[in-house]
């Protein structure tokens, strides 16, 4: 049996690597328009490049989202049983959710640069994501003004 030497980051062709990104710009799009465009992002992303760990990256996008969905549900369920009364302790909970998406998306980012630098080095196709950002900035006012419901303000917008 013969060894074969194997880089443990090196990406895989995939037909999508004409729209691969850097990682740190699903992660500045989770801080300018919301999770709600990072984490899928991200997810695409990982095809793009062909990460090797695109199916972990994926799942954390995954646990992201469910995780934002029973933070809210938690936070609704205080707010209702009059366990939240003062306004501190709302933007304490909010803030709780925030620094958990950005957590995950900080995460998803370390993950994904690795495979992204090696994809780099050897040539790879990097867009800009300038037009993208753009776009879901606007989105994020629009999606803002589309609903007044705490809950789904705290999924979709971080309780902005």
């Amino acid at each position: 049996m013969s060894d074969v030497y194997v880089v443990p980051d090196e990406p895989r062709p995939s037909r999508w690597n004409h729209l691969a990104v850097s990682p740190s710009a699903p992660l500045l799009a989770s801080m300018l328009c919301g999770a709600w465009l990072a984490w899928p992002w991200f997810a695409f992303n990982a095809i793009a490049i062909g990460s090797p760990t695109r199916k972990r990256e994926i799942t954390w996008s995954a646990i992201g989202a469910a995780g934002t969905v029973g933070l809210a549900a938690v936070i609704a369920a205080l707010l209702n049983g009059g366990y939240l009364e003062s306004r501190t302790a709302i933007r304490f909970a909010v803030l709780g959710v925030a620094t958990w998406k950005l957590l995950l998306c900080y995460h998803i980012n370390t993950v994904q640069s690795r495979t992204f630098e090696v994809y780099r080095y050897y040539g790879g196709v990097v867009r800009s994501a300038t037009y993208v950002l753009a776009i879901g900035f606007y989105a994020r006012r629009v999606l803002l003004g589309m609903t007044e419901d705490p809950f789904w303000i705290i999924i979709l917008l971080g309780g902005v």
